[in-house]
Order: structure tokens, then C-alpha cells, then sequence
């Protein structure tokens, strides 16, 4: 409710002088005054409760799936489908998930039958699924004394699809997480620079050239690469059970650098071609290999669409198996990212299994 105090207090007055002219003056026009004054509060109820029941709205976008950060065109129709004329509807649009641009003003008349047409553009800025454009509009009387604020009965909720970025290797610095430990793996080989030598030849790494070798030969003189074993990497993914949540700003927040930081890591190792183990909840707990961009593809749509719990004791499984693997998997390094912790420095945990 939005309350004009200004209007308010000027309202009162008048009511109060309409009911001491009624005191002293009687007769017809003064009473006449007072119940006008008396009845118009229901009556600009009733106004603006009508006025909400025949605001019929309608809303596009290019599809209900859009990539975080890009640009979207978007349309909205409006219709007074009643029988009163609406004076200054304010559409109010979603601001803390996602910019919306109208190409008019955000005050709209309407006469009975009349349907507006507005263009704009619709920018989302963090990946999940919410509600874009056009989500509440403001109704006030006829003198502006107060508003009432009305969620549209239809919003417009979109998938947003998180970005690829560095910051989970960034984060965990994956060459050295995985390098650290040089230990027997029957799972990940690395081809490294070995000890024997050749002429280089175009397209060798520049790592792979030995320098002083090449400076005695006045040639550019390469390692031969040998390959050398490596653990393995799981990656748990702890979601928040996001049922009750999922209109809660911070909670959208936290989820954009969860969703975020799971797919960096997939693609990192994906286009490497090499293989990464994913636990997550999707309703049911999946367990996962990504090993190259084809199967990055199908991770990448499948946790965009948001990973959840059908059970609250799935949750507490999925801890329980990120430990088994940590103790009884031979050489796994398991990285657990727990969504409800962003924000703080504990929200990954790493542990090598001996």
C-alpha cells in the first residue's frame, strides 16, 4: 500500500470541516458532503480492486531460456479489458535479478478496450530461473490519496544460463591441484617433456623446448613428451534445497556463482579432454562424467535448470558420499562446493585420498 500523506492530510481536513459544517448548518448539501466525503475511501477501493481485475497483461521474450549478461528485446502488451477507465497504472519491473529497459513511460491510462503495445529490453544478471519484466503494478484512486500494489497474475519466468568463466580455476588453480601430487592413477595421464631429444618440429609446445640444448646445437631442439599418471578429480555439488527460496534475491545471488563455478570447472576439463567425476542433485542424485565437450554440453543444460532435492535426506547422502569417495577411492582429489556458503572462505573443501 502506498499512502500520499500530503493528499491524506488534506483529505481529513476536509472531511473534518464537512462534518462540523453539517453540525451547524444542516440541511441537504451539507450532509451531502460528509457522505460523499465518508463513502469515497470504499468507493476508491472498490476502483482500484476493479481496476486490477480488467489489467490484463502480456509479455515476450525471444525465449524463455537467455544467457546471463546478454541483452534480450522484449515486448509487453497491456489491455484495460473492463468497463472504467484506469488513470496512471505504474508498472513496476524486476530491478535486482534484471534490467528493463521500456522504450515509454512507466505510467500507463487506459480506456475501455484500449490495448498498448511497449518495447524494451531486458538484461539478466545472474543465472537461474526467476521472474523478468513486468512483475507488480501500482492501482491509486482518483485523487491519489493511495495505491495499491498488485502482482500480475501471469509473470514471465526465464532460465537463465550461467557463464563460463576462469573463476574456478582461478579459484583452485586446477595444473597445480592436479600436479601437486604426482602419485600412481590408473584413471588421468598428462603427456610431460621427458628426457630424450629431437629436432623441433612445428607445432611442439614452447614447454617442451630445452633451451641450452638448443643453444649448443644452433638448432631448436625438443623433449620427447612421455606421459605421466595422474589422480582423479570429483567435484560434489551441496545445492540448497531451493523449493521455498527460489523468488529470495540473495538466494539467486548465491546460486548464479554456484551454477557459475560448476560449469567453469566442467569446461575447463572438457576442453582439455580430460575427465572430471560430478555429484549433484537434479531430484534424484546423478553422478557423472565429463570427459569431453559433448558431455560438457549435456552437464551444462542439465544443471542450468537448476539442481534440487526431492528429499531433505538426499542432501545428507550426498555428504556421505563425498566422504566414502575421499576415504576409499585410491588417488581421488575431491573438491565439495557447498552453495549455501558463498560468501564466506569455507565454501570448497578439497581432500586427497591417500
Amino acid at each position: 500500500m502506498k499512502i500520499n500523506y500530503k493528499r491524506l492530510f488534506i483529505y481529513l481536513i476536509i472531511l473534518i470541516a464537512s462534518v462540523v459544517w453539517a453540525s451547524y448548518m444542516g440541511g441537504t448539501l451539507p450532509y451531502m458532503c460528509l457522505f460523499t466525503m465518508l463513502f469515497y475511501l470504499p468507493l476508491s477501493v472498490i476502483y482500484i480492486l476493479v481496476s486490477n481485475y480488467f489489467f490484463q497483461t502480456y509479455q515476450e521474450l525471444p525465449s524463455r531460456r537467455v544467457m546471463k549478461n546478454e541483452e534480450q528485446p522484449y515486448e509487453l502488451v497491456i489491455e484495460d479489458a473492463g468497463f472504467f477507465r484506469i488513470n496512471d497504472a505504474r508498472l513496476i519491473t524486476e530491478e535486482n535479478l534484471a534490467t528493463t529497459l521500456l522504450d515509454s513511460d512507466r505510467l500507463i491510462n487506459l480506456t475501455p478496450g484500449k490495448r498498448v503495445v511497449i518495447k524494451g529490453k531486458v538484461k539478466c544478471r545472474y543465472a537461474g530461473i526467476y521472474n523478468v519484466g513486468l512483475v507488480n503494478v501500482c492501482f491509486y484512486d482518483p485523487f491519489y490519496i493511495y495505491g495499491a500494489v498488485f502482482q500480475i497474475p501471469s509473470p514471465y519466468r526465464v532460465t537463465v544460463m550461467p557463464m563460463i568463466t576462469e573463476v574456478a580455476n582461478r579459484e583452485l588453480d586446477f595444473e597445480n591441484l592436479k600436479n601437486s601430487s604426482r602419485i600412481r592413477s590408473l584413471v588421468l595421464k598428462e603427456p610431460v617433456p621427458g628426457n630424450e631429444f629431437r629436432p623441433y618440429k612445428p607445432g611442439d609446445p614452447l614447454k617442451s623446448i630445452h633451451w641450452k640444448a638448443s643453444a649448443s646445437a644452433g638448432e631448436l631442439i625438443s623433449r620427447i613428451p612421455d606421459t605421466l599418471e595422474l589422480r582423479s578429480v570429483v567435484m560434489v555439488l551441496v545445492a540448497e534445497n531451493s523449493i521455498s527460496q527460489n523468488s529470495d534475491t540473495d538466494f539467486i545471488k548465491r546460486r548464479d556463482y554456484f551454477l557459475e563455478f560448476a560449469v567453469s570447472a566442467a569446461y575447463y576439463f572438457a576442453q582439455k579432454g580430460e575427465s572430471i567425476r560430478i555429484l549433484y542433485p537434479r531430484g534424484e542424485l546423478k553422478d557423472v562424467q565429463v570427459a569431453s565437450l559433448d558431455g560438457f554440453s549435456e552437464f551444462y543444460e542439465d544443471i542450468s535448470k537448476g539442481p534440487f532435492y526431492n528429499r531433505e535426506k538426499d542432501m545428507e547422502k550426498l555428504e556421505a558420499q563425498s566422504g566414502s569417495i575421499a576415504e576409499n577411492e585410491q588417488d581421488s582429489i575431491v573438491i565439495t562446493v557447498r552453495e549455501h556458503e558463498y560468501g564466506t572462505e569455507h565454501f570448497l573443501e578439497i581432500r586427497n585420498s591417500d
